[in-house]
């Protein structure tokens, strides 16, 4: 019963963190929601879709498993919350680091600096390494086919999404970005 609740703090302390994000840079006029606008090429729509339904479904999945699903060996749950709560950790300071400029997609519209302070000297993403690290903690603590599957798909997901914000950004920020690329990781 602890391990389902300390899974739990963890789920809701890491999606509190992003809808407050949200609703604070709303209050501030500032569009978060970038996903699946359709002035962007229809592949893109439709993948950002397939996003946005994937990391929606994940979610539900994340606040239900500890109330329908049994947790897996006590040292793989242990290590599954360890890997969590760093992950919302990392996904909290990145969000912070942003200030003003997270946002969830791109467009070509909108109004953004690059950050390349922070952690973001060390990750080139740490916002998704977050999302992922809370995926996978999941996945150990309840080993289960579908919480496995979600962690699987939704790291190749981001992945994706990660390679279409990177040309995106590569495009805004031309030079800037690609020197940038070249001194941080992708990842971490």
């Amino acid at each position: 019963m602890i391990i389902r609740g300390l899974m739990l703090g963890i789920v809701l302390t890491f999606y509190s963190a992003y809808f407050i994000k949200a609703v604070l840079l709303a209050r501030r006029g500032i569009r978060v929601n970038f996903l699946g606008e359709r002035e962007k090429a229809k592949e893109i729509v439709l993948f950002e879709k397939l996003l946005r339904t994937a990391t929606v479904a994940g979610g539900i999945v994340q606040f239900i498993s500890p109330f329908f699903s049994k947790p897996g060996p006590l040292l793989l749950s242990i290590l599954g919350l360890g890997i969590a709560c760093l992950g919302t950790g990392i996904f909290i300071v990145a969000v912070r680091t942003m200030q003003n400029n997270w946002r969830v997609g791109f467009s070509e519209g909108q109004e953004t600096e690059l950050v390349t302070k922070g952690i973001y000297q060390y990750s080139r993403n740490p916002a998704f390494v977050g999302f992922d690290c809370l995926y996978i903690g999941m996945a150990l603590v309840f080993p289960n086919i579908l919480t496995i599957s979600l962690a699987i798909g939704a790291m190749l997901l981001f992945h994706l999404q990660i390679n279409q914000e990177e040309a995106y950004l590569a495009a805004e920020f031309g030079e800037n970005y690609r020197d940038y690329q070249q001194k941080v990781r992708k990842y971490f």
